[in-house]
C-alpha cells in the first residue's frame, strides 16, 4: 500500500504512514465517496428535470 500523502511504502494492516504519521483513509472508503456524490448529483438532476416538466406542461 502507498502513502496517501508521502507516497511511501505502507505495510498491510497499518492505518498511519510510518513515514509521515498522516492517518490513511480505509480501502473503498474514496470509492464509496464518489458512489454518493455520483447518486445525490443524480437526484438532484431528476429533481430538476421532474420541476421543469410540471412547470413547462402546466
Amino acid at each position: 500500500m502507498t502513502c496517501e500523502f508521502c507516497e511511501a511504502e505502507i505495510p498491510i494492516g497499518l492505518s498511519v504512514c510510518p513515514a509521515c504519521g498522516k492517518p490513511q483513509s480505509a480501502p473503498g472508503q474514496a470509492d464509496r465517496r464518489a458512489l454518493w456524490l455520483v447518486l445525490i448529483v443524480m437526484v438532484m438532476f431528476g429533481i430538476a428535470v421532474a420541476e421543469h416538466h410540471l412547470f413547462v406542461n402546466n
